[in-house]
């Protein structure tokens, strides 16, 4: 689903019958050197702790107050970080601490080294409403990028973060090598409960994403970032069809 239009355009199937939802893909899809942005979502963290953020004083006297940045509007969203998050269980299911395990990407203390590292901190993104770090570890070649970032921040905080959902759990698979060793491959399979009831499930009804994730490493310094997947179910019958297509 774009777990995403925007991370990934997924279609989600009920246990026990079909619905097709554009959400957003969780392979889940960034911008250019993991630097710049994650020093920018490391910033939203500080300042959603101190709600006292101090706006810095316009530089073009003369020419009206800059206009917002993608910074500025996502610190304003709402988030789903727990307050003890750091101590908590990891939301990728690493049987690590968040503060230990995909936290350090998201403050961008840790580089996504392998593509596994990719997909599990996008998973606790999206578990904790992260939309700046999504962006971050999205490839240009991504049918999901988007150049205007403030466009694409809006859009992500309205129709990609799953709002409706809880995440119950992440399914890795297998990881297949691509055409160099700048590409790989991943399976996984993450599945969803509804919050309440809504015209496709019941509350408490359980949802199944299955994707196969591509995954590039470029940049300086080099780093992995999502760059799209296929988007299928288990239904039985319709297993080999290309949801997102």
């Amino acid at each position: 689903m774009k777990l995403i239009n925007l991370l990934f355009t997924s279609a989600i199937v009920h246990h026990g019958c079909t619905a097709f939802q554009t959400l957003p893909p969780i392979g889940m899809r960034p911008f250019h050197s993991l630097d710049a942005p994650s020093e920018a979502v490391g910033v939203m963290f500080a300042s959603r702790k101190s709600n006292n953020r101090k706006q810095s004083a316009s530089t073009t006297k003369g020419f009206g107050v800059p206009p917002p940045t993608a910074e500025d509007v996502a610190v304003k969203f709402p988030s789903r970080v727990p307050d003890n998050a750091e101590g908590e269980d990891c939301p990728c299911l690493s049987h690590k601490q968040y503060g230990n395990c995909c936290a350090l990407h998201h403050h961008g203390q840790k580089r996504t080294e392998e593509p596994i590292d990719v997909l599990r901190s996008r998973y606790s993104a999206f578990c904790y409403r992260i939309p700046l770090y999504i962006m971050a570890t999205t490839h240009p070649t991504c049918r999901d990028y988007n150049e205007n970032r403030l466009e694409w921040v809006k859009c992500l905080n309205r129709d990609g973060m799953f709002d409706s959902y809880d995440f119950v759990k992440l399914e890795i698979g297998d990881q297949e090598s691509g055409d160099n060793a700048d590409e790989a491959y991943l399976d996984f399979k993450v599945t969803l409960r509804a919050k309440a009831e809504t015209s496709q499930c019941a509350p408490g009804q359980e949802l199944t994403v299955l994707e196969k994730s591509r995954f590039l490493r470029d940049g300086d310094p080099l780093q992995w970032r999502y760059a799209g997947g296929d988007v299928r179910t288990d239904v039985i019958g319709i297993e080999s069809v290309v949801l997102n297509a």
